[in-house]
């Protein structure tokens, strides 16, 4: 089965997710907070996107990452065993 792609998504210092939120969901693309509840302002601006959509994944990114307030947004590393 295969799982969805995910991505990271960095905002600026201050800028909120809220204004992201129609273009989020027109590119099918849905964040979670990297850190949940952190109060941390370095930590308060990632968060994990999951894309579910049938569209190209990276097409998305690089819409999203044009968009006012995002540091960056890129796909998330795939994780390899240990060894």
């Amino acid at each position: 089965m295969d799982t969805p792609a995910q991505a990271v998504l960095l905002l600026q210092p201050g800028a909120a997710l809220a204004p992201l939120h129609s273009l989020l969901k027109q590119l099918g693309l849905d964040a979670s907070p990297m850190h949940p509840g952190s109060t941390d302002p370095t930590l308060e601006g990632w968060y994990t996107l999951s894309h579910s959509g049938s569209g190209d994944l990276d097409a998305a990114l690089a819409r999203l990452q044009q968009a006012p307030g995002v540091d960056g947004a890129y796909r998330k590393p795939e994780g390899e065993p240990p060894g």
